[in-house]
Order: structure tokens, then sequence, then C-alpha cells
């Protein structure tokens, strides 16, 4: 609609987006004050609504779109003529409570402004460690219930003193409707426990800083989950986390007092550092300088750390008297959710700790720490949690049902479609274990509880063994399955709002085919209402089932067998049958001919840990990704050949790399070779499809996506335009959810009236 601004206007906006929580409501009233505006502003189920009269309306709703918050997105503004009301003033008014249709306010790490108030002696918020404002501080991870009001967060059991509700009701406060607000005198207060729940006495925050100082292991309550915590450069410490976690070589994210101490130990680009110093402070994976004091138990093998600056005012006290980094990694058992409660630190991890640093305010959603990593400028997803989570996709038209997708097995994630949203989850963790499921369970209740739903579709996984497909089966509501790799390049589309037939690259570790085999190497021709697989990697055994997922020899043995005959194979000089005796060759070869537990795969993920075999990096695997990573940390750029492969009715055939790689293993510098050439191998299989469909736009999705070498070429090669990789979500399994939902969106239209 056209507005005017030559005459007095009325008119009523709905704004819809992430509008609460962030300080919007007080950014308005200022608006409309400077604009001689009169009405009201509110928060409502459906989004923030807003009555606006004056002759100023045009340049006041222009204002409101060009000079938002810093954390605020509109994903809607709809505007429409109402009849004038004789309004005096302008006002921001109490909140309606009922059905939800809004983004979830997320997130954020402390402000500037905050900081510098924490730092001030005379301010009465001084080294408080929870300060916060409008700006910055928890916020999903303590409602309870939209809209995001205090009363509906775990901040009301804390009644605010005179001083904070001054600030809490001034619309001209930087924490106007503030809803953690509080001070020292009427907020959440800190304590310092033993490893037994026991309460030690002094100050809690120089008893943890003694402990780090000492060497020993804490557990501190962060905003979305405990973090484990210890001297990131003491070998010994943190040789002791890794063996009271049972976390034999997975890399240990390290937090850094400052961004000057950070560089110190690693090489950043321009765009690493803006995004390690955001408002989000996600951990970001970059180059790790060689020669530091830094720990070599941080990233065994491996040339880049996960890094991050402290986020809450209590990880920066920690760091008032502590000058070296510090380990800060979930709190939980193996790939299990992330603990929440000291109760849960003190019965699952008391042999873990040697002290919790605690605190009275409840976390109500547990969430992880966002991954992410940066490639040709761009982001990629690695998980998504703290100040990502939930995502939120604004649709174009408003759905007739409510669905839920529940995900894969692995890096699980739920996503919600109800009235004009799609709606991500943040990171689960891996299913299967009691305390996995049941948090899994927990977190599609906090969908329906926060959206007030009941979904009336279902959709999962292809896999019937999955916890996620069995959780769907039990509710007794329409059931759909969709093919795993299928769902990859689904999220993707989904991402960037995709209708259209697309050429879609699903390379990841394992996924249940349509046959009924373990697909993973997957080129398809798709749209969101099917697909056609048009290309995939020649299957081969994982001898030993999972076990070979373990021990990539196996894998790389079984590559061997397609190529040479047992004699020709006990006689080579390969790291991959170095790795076995002889008589273990000639019974897995048996096994291998006879097709006893020896399961096909066409995964590109598998054969990642294949080449990390038969190129010596490594031959029993500690945690999944471990190879490709390896190699990684090998691959020059410079070299260009790929190895040789062919592609016959599809099959892609990598026979002869298998001969290459072998011809290269006792070559000088062969291991920068061969992981160079490997990668330069997945980007020439990707442009072999690509040149024969150069009229579809290209879409990834899938695990092996993480490697930021292959990443680095794939942008290089393609650019802008015709190549699609999710950004703004997960690119690997924690997006499953999402291409399940897209899926569902556009293939089920009847109105169920949930």
């Amino acid at each position: 609609m056209s507005v005017g601004s030559s005459y007095n206007q009325s008119v009523s906006i709905l704004v819809k987006g992430i509008v609460q929580g962030v300080g919007f409501r007080p950014f308005v009233y200022r608006e409309a004050k400077r604009h001689g505006i009169i009405g009201y502003v509110i928060n409502t189920p459906d989004g923030v609504l807003i009555e606006a009269q004056g002759v100023q309306c045009k340049a006041f709703m222009d204002a409101l779109q060009k000079n938002l918050p810093e954390h605020a997105r509109i994903d809607s503004f709809v505007i429409l003529e109402c009849e004038p009301i004789d309004y005096s003033d302008f006002e921001i008014r109490e909140s309606i409570e009922g059905e939800g249709n809004i983004a979830i306010p997320l997130d954020t790490a402390l402000c500037l402004a905050c900081q510098e108030e924490m730092d001030d002696p005379q301010n009465r918020r001084y080294r408080y460690p929870f300060i916060n404002c409008t700006d910055c501080g928890p916020r999903y991870t303590i409602l309870q219930i939209p809209p995001y009001d205090r009363v509906r967060t775990s901040m009301k059991h804390f009644t605010m003193c005179s001083e904070c509700e001054t600030e809490y009701t001034d619309p001209s406060s930087r924490r106007y409707h503030a809803e953690p607000i509080s001070c020292p005198q009427c907020g959440p207060q800190l304590k310092f426990l033993d490893n037994s729940g026991h309460a030690i006495k002094g100050d809690p925050i120089e008893l943890a800083v003694s402990m780090l100082k000492a060497g020993k292991i804490i557990a501190l309550k962060g905003l979305g989950g405990f973090h484990l915590m210890c001297n990131a450069t003491d070998d010994l410490a943190v040789s002791e986390l890794r063996r009271r976690k049972h976390r034999k070589a997975k890399p240990l994210a390290v937090m850094f007092a400052t961004l000057e101490q950070l560089e110190t130990y690693t090489d950043i680009t321009d765009d690493e550092r803006s995004l390690i110093t955001a408002a989000v402070k996600p951990i970001v994976i970059v180059k790790a300088k060689v020669g530091t004091n830094l720990s070599p138990q941080v990233a065994a093998l491996i040339d880049r750390l996960g890094v991050f600056l402290p986020y809450t005012p209590l990880h920066r006290l920690l760091f008032e008297t502590i000058d070296f980094p510090l380990i800060a990694t979930s709190a939980n058992v193996s790939d299990e959710p992330i603990l929440i409660r000291t109760d849960e630190i003190i019965n699952r991890l008391g042999n873990v700790v040697d002290g919790i640093l605690s605190h009275d305010r409840t976390i109500v959603n547990a969430l992880d720490d966002s991954v992410v990593q940066i490639v040709q400028g761009k982001m990629v997803m690695l998980r998504m949690g703290r100040g990502f989570a939930p995502h939120t996709i604004a649709l174009a038209d408003s759905l007739s049902r409510s669905i839920l997708a529940v995900g894969a097995h692995q890096k699980s994630a739920v996503a919600l479609g109800v009235k004009q949203n799609m709606i991500l989850s943040g990171h689960i963790g891996d299913l299967g274990s009691v305390e996995a499921d049941n948090y899994f369970e927990r977190s599609i209740q906090t969908f329906k509880r926060f959206y007030d739903i009941k979904p009336s579709l279902y959709i999962s996984d292809l896999h019937p063994t999955y916890s996620s497909t069995r959780y769907a089966l039990a509710q007794k509501k329409r059931h759909d399955t969709l093919q795993h790799h299928y769902a990859h390049i689904l999220a993707c589309m989904a991402e960037y709002s995709l209708n259209e037939k697309v050429l879609g690259f699903a390379f990841d570790g394992t996924g249940y085919g349509d046959d009924g085999n373990l697909w993973g190497g997957e080129v398809m021709i798709a749209d969101t209402h099917g697909y056609e697989r048009i290309g995939f990697l020649k299957p081969f055994a994982l001898l030993g089932g999972d076990k070979a997922i373990k021990e990539p020899r196996r894998i790389a043995l079984s590559l061997l067998f397609e190529s040479y005959c047992l004699d020709e194979i006990l006689d080579l000089k390969s790291p991959t049958t170095e790795a076995f005796l002889p008589h273990e060759i000639r019974m897995l070869h048996h096994m291998w001919v006879k097709k006893l537990n020896s399961p096909m795969s066409s995964s590109m993920g598998r054969l990642f840990d294949a080449v990390a075999s038969l190129g010596g990096f490594i031959q029993s695997l500690d945690f999944e990704g471990q190879g490709g990573m390896i190699m990684e940390s090998f691959v020059d750029d410079s070299i260009t050949q790929p190895f040789g492969f062919t592609v016959l009715n599809g099959v892609i055939d990598l026979s002869i790399m298998v001969k290459q790689i072998i011809g290269l293993v006792t070559k000088r510098d062969s291991k920068r070779i061969i992981a160079s050439r490997f990668i330069v191998t997945v980007e020439a299989i990707i442009q072999f499809f690509a040149t024969m469909y150069p009229e579809l736009p290209i879409v990834i999705g899938g695990g092996v996506f993480q490697n930021r070498a292959l990443m680095n070429r794939l942008y290089y090669r393609f650019g802008e335009g015709r190549f699609y990789a999710q950004q703004q979500t997960p690119i690997n399994d924690g997006s499953i959810a999402l291409g399940q939902l897209y899926y569902a969106i556009h293939n089920t239209k009847e109105d169920d009236g949930s």
C-alpha cells in the first residue's frame, strides 16, 4: 500500500521476525516520539503490533525498517489503514499471551556498554556476573513460553529491587523491559561446590581461579549449559580431562581472554576476526600457529583450533587474574546433550570435575555453543546453537496444518512448520542413549509449548531403527518418511527458498537408501517433489559392518580387494596392509568374498576414511571425520591434478585412484600429494556432473562439505550465482529435519484444523 505523508494518518502495523527480547518496543517508542506519532506498541503472539497516528507516519515506518536494533530481524511488515482513535500520547502496552507465531529471541554475548559498566568500580553492577541489557544476555535459554516477558522466564523467581525496576520501566533506559535485568542486590547468586555438591566457603570466582591455576578441572554454568574448563597450556590438565571424559582425540574448544591473546596463538583472517568479535561470539575454527605453548593434546594431528572469546560476564571474571587460555568444552557424556543442572554435573560428571562454579538462575532450554568456520568469506555452520538457534525461516504462505520433522540420528535436531514459519532447533546430540532420547523428546515438547500446537503430520528418516523414526511412529498420527540424502539437498534449498530443479550433491558418512543399502556419495536431480539419483560412488564393502567405521583400514582393504588379488595384496607395501597381520588379511578377504557382515556402501565420507588409511594418515579413528580432518591439514592448494576416475551409467569408479595412491605412498612428501589430489578429485567429480547439466543450480549438503579445503575449491570454482551451500543452518545432519520439513510443506496441502 502507498501511504502519503502530507496528512494525519492512522495505520496498524504488524511486524514479524525477531522483534521480541531485542529492544524493539523501546526502539519503536523512541522513533514514535521523534516523529510526533501517537498510539501504542505491544507484543502479541503473532508479532509486534503498532497503532500509529500522525502526519509523519511514512517517515516513522521508514525509520522502523531502516534503523533496526542490532539483534532484530524483520520477516514481514504489514501495514493496514485503520480508523483514528483519540490517543493522547504513544505508549508501550503490556504483552498479550496466546498461541505463538513469532521468531524466538536469541541469546547474545555481553555487549560493550555492559562490559564498561562491569569494569567501572563506581557502577553498582561492578564485577556483576549477570549484568545484561536489551542488547545482550540470555533469551531463549531462560524462556518458558512466548511472548518474551519476565513472568515467562526463569527470572520470574527474582524480584527486582527499586533501582532495577526504575530502569525496567523507563522507556529511555537501555534496560527498558530487559527481562533478565538484575543487580547484586536482587539477582542470581554464585556458589562454588566440590564435586560431591558441598559448598566451599570463599569467593566463588577466586576459588574457581585457584583451581584452574592448580591444574584442576572445573564445571562452569554458562548460558545454555555447563562448560568443562581447564588450563589449555597444561599438558597434564588437558590429558586428565581427556582421560576422565573418555574423549581420546576429538578437538577441544579454547576460550581466550582477549582478541590480542587469541591472535598470539592463531592466524586469523579479517572475516574470522569479525565473527569472533561479533555479538554472538561462536566457536570459530581457525588456523593454529606452530610453536605456541598450547598443549598439543588440544587438537592432536590437526592444524586448526576451535576458538572463542568470553561471551558472558562470568567468563570475563575468570580471566581477570588468569593469563592463560582455557579449555571450554561442553559438559556432557560422549556425544550426549549438554548438561544444564548442577545435580546432573554432580551425578554424571562428578568423577570428571574437581569443582563446580554454579548459580541459581535456571537454564530452561539447553543450548550448546555454535561452531562455525569461514571459507572464501562465507560462513559454514557446523553446529547450530547459542546465538543462532532456534532458526526461523519465514514462509510466503501460511501452512494449513502443523508439521513436525524429527531429523536424523546423529547431530540430531528437529524442525517445526507452523503458520508462516519453519523453525529449526539447535543441536541436540547423537541419539541412541536414554539421556539423548529424553532430551530429544523434551526439545519437541518445548516447540509444542512455545507454539501451542499438536502436530498432525510427522516426517522422519527412512531408517526404521532410528530413535527419531520410532518416536514419530509412536505418535499415532500421519507419518511420512524421506530419504536421508534427498533431505540434505532440500535443507539447502529451504535456506535459499529454492523451488526449481537443482543438481544436488549429498556427500556424507552414511544414510539409508531407497534400495536398503548404505548411501552417502549421491548425485541427484531434485526439486521439492522428488528426485532422480543420477550418480553415486561405486559401492564398496564395510568389512565388519560398524567396526569398519571405526577402522578405516578395513574399508581401504576392501578397495584393495577390488583391484588386486589376495597374493598381490599380501606382497603389497602399503600403510593399509601393514596395519594387519597376514592371517587377518586372509580372514577379511574370505569375509569379502563370501559377503559376510560386509554391507555395501556408496559413502563419500567412508571413502575419505579409506584414503586416510591408504595414504598412511590414520588406521583407526577416535571420532567421526578424524581422517578427513587430518588429511585437510596436509592439503596444498597449488596442487591441482586429480586422481583418475571413470563414470559409467552414473557409477563413479575410483579404482584408478586406489592404484595411483599405492604408487605414491613410498614417494617423498606423499601425504601432501595424496591429500591434495584427493580433494581435487572430489571437486572434479562434482565438476563432471555440473558440466553435464549446465542449466541447473548446484546444491550441496552433507558432513563431507565440512571439509574446509574442499569447500575452498568449490567456492573458487563455481563462485556466485549457480552454487548454493548452507550458511545459516548446519551443512551436516543438523539440517536433515529442515529438509524433511521443506518436503512436507510442498507435498501436503489438506487442512486438518490444527
